[in-house]
């Protein structure tokens, strides 16, 4: 490392990016030690910051010593950078590590130095390094926005992230274009070793920086959308939780007030299940509520919503649907629930259920007064011997329905 003395202003500026660079490795390794889920992300993206870094060091080195192997070096490791950004994004994102491609490019660009390594190549060099870090950076865009618009579906957002790979790749062209263009001009720059300005250090720090952010927000996306799931959905069964089906009720309440349909709520009970887990152990009684829970989402629509309502609960909204044909649903999910084999320590569980049904009602009807139906019809089933369905007292029994 050269006296800071003899160092240019660009110089300066390069080695204090080496320097925050560093930080931000170091702030990688901490995320990926206290987020699990983010673990190999955060490695490869403190890889990507150490070798940023090296990069903009060694420029600084090699442009003091005049050295044009050392400056070869730097186009390595700047492009090495970039694909273990984009591979810690292919693993962040769960869309798979593209090796054979970060691999290709790897040898693209050693081919480029090997056959470009003098002063007198640099015009065509640099044009073929830029020219590839710019794919990469167009890489990076594509694998963001995908990701993006899978997540939320919102396009200010997706141009928000994408945006600095972008700013990226278009700054690298302009780079590739500007060394074919004045190819004597940067042989004699590189030849003195002051072949790039303060300005064109700074916007490099700049766009490194912008990257980085960009990975921070991915990272404080996800977690902003895993507390708000959390907050949602029960822990145990990975349904809805109470509140959730409580604001899908009324946003179900106020578009049938609207449009003039029907909706009708199942509200299912297992039988016996206390039993399950004084038998068995409150595993044994966990393992029951999953596999009852996986099973409902199995069964029901799409339109549908299911939610545990609370302890061996479940609540079921049928949007669109009138209490008759509530019954027959409720009819196949008892008879397919008590055949459902759950295999617990070398045996199967039995399990049965018993539903209560109600239909929301057009004149006057509440949420709760909807609810306080559906749960008494379940307790009509579950005192008229359970495993059975039962529909608030306007029905007429058919089948396993009882009036």
């Amino acid at each position: 490392m050269p006296p800071l003395n003899d160092l240019q202003p660009a110089q300066i500026g390069l080695a204090m990016a080496f320097l925050q660079e560093g930080v931000i490795a170091l702030a990688w390794v901490i995320t990926g030690w206290l987020l699990k889920d983010v673990r190999r992300p955060a490695w490869h993206w403190a890889s990507f910051s150490l070798l940023s870094g090296g990069s903009f060091l060694n420029y600084v080195v090699s442009a003091h010593a005049q050295m044009e192997t050392v400056r070869l070096l730097g186009n390595t490791l700047f492009v090495g950078a970039l694909l273990l950004q984009t591979r810690g994004l292919l693993l962040f994102t769960g869309q798979g590590a593209d090796d054979r491609r970060a691999i290709g490019i790897l040898v693209l660009l050693l081919g480029t130095l090997w056959l470009w390594p003098t002063h007198a190549d640099a015009p065509r060099r640099v044009a073929s390094t830029s020219a590839i870090s710019a794919l990469c950076c167009l890489w990076t865009s594509w694998i963001v926005w995908r990701h993006m618009r899978q997540e939320i579906q919102r396009r200010r957002w997706m141009a928000l992230f994408t945006l600095p790979s972008i700013l990226g790749a278009l700054v690298l062209v302009h780079r590739a274009v500007m060394a074919l263009l004045s190819p004597q001009q940067l042989i004699q720059t590189s030849i003195e070793g002051t072949s790039i300005s303060l300005t064109s250090a700074m916007l490099w720090v700049l766009l490194s920086l912008s990257l980085q952010l960009t990975l921070f927000g991915l990272v404080i996306f996800k977690l902003g959308s895993q507390l708000r799931k959390a907050a949602r959905h029960d822990r145990l069964t990975g349904l809805l939780n109470r509140h959730a089906m409580e604001d899908a009720l009324t946003q179900e309440r106020h578009r049938a007030r609207r449009v003039g349909t029907p909706f009708s709520a199942l509200m299912i009970d297992i039988d016996h299940f206390k039993q399950i887990n004084d038998r068995l152990g409150h595993a044994a009684g966990d393992h029951t509520l999953r596999a009852v829970a996986q099973h409902l989402r199995k069964q029901l629509r799409t339109t549908d919503v299911v939610a545990r309502w609370g302890g061996e609960e479940f609540l079921i909204l049928l949007p669109g649907t009138s209490r008759a044909e509530a019954g027959h649903l409720a009819d196949k999910l008892c008879d397919s629930l008590r055949l459902l084999p759950i295999p617990w320590g070398g045996q199967h569980l039995a399990c049965t259920v018993s539903i209560g049904i109600a239909q929301w009602r057009p004149t006057g009807d509440t949420v709760d007064a909807l609810l306080a139906r559906a749960d008494q019809a379940l307790y009509r089933a579950k005192h008229d011997g359970r495993n059975q369905v039962c529909v608030e007292p306007t029905m007429v029994q058919t089948g396993h329905l009882a009036a």
